[in-house]
């Protein structure tokens, strides 16, 4: 297969996935609303468990990193007016609690307490 066709289908394929990602992602979302108020139903909480597993962990992998990226390239510009640890809290911080310390299927439709 040559470079320039490989590169075609590359820029083709990309912009597919990200759609199929994003409107899985959306289509998930009216669930996943409502099934912190049915945790007496063990299907409902296997299906929260699994929607973390799968999407939100993984996306808050992804926020983690670029949060972390963002926070590194505008370090200078927060230095300058004193707000490091505000911007470091909002763009490391809670992404990688969301990521790593909560626990499985809890608190799955946001970033928690912001105070973390």
């Amino acid at each position: 297969m040559s470079a320039e066709r490989f590169q075609a289908m590359n820029t083709v394929i990309t912009p597919r996935r990200t759609a199929l990602i994003l409107a899985a992602t959306l289509s998930l979302t009216p669930c996943l609303a409502g099934a912190g108020e049915s945790r007496s139903n063990p299907e409902a909480i296997a299906g929260v468990m699994t929607a973390d597993l799968l999407l939100a962990r993984p996306a808050g992998v992804v926020a983690t990193v670029l949060g972390t990226a963002i926070f590194v390239v505008g370090l200078p510009f927060t230095l300058i007016n004193g707000s490091t640890e505000p911007a470091a809290r909002t763009l490391v911080v809670q992404p990688a609690h969301y990521t790593f310390a909560r626990p499985l299927g809890e608190d799955i439709g946001g970033l928690g307490d912001p105070q973390r």
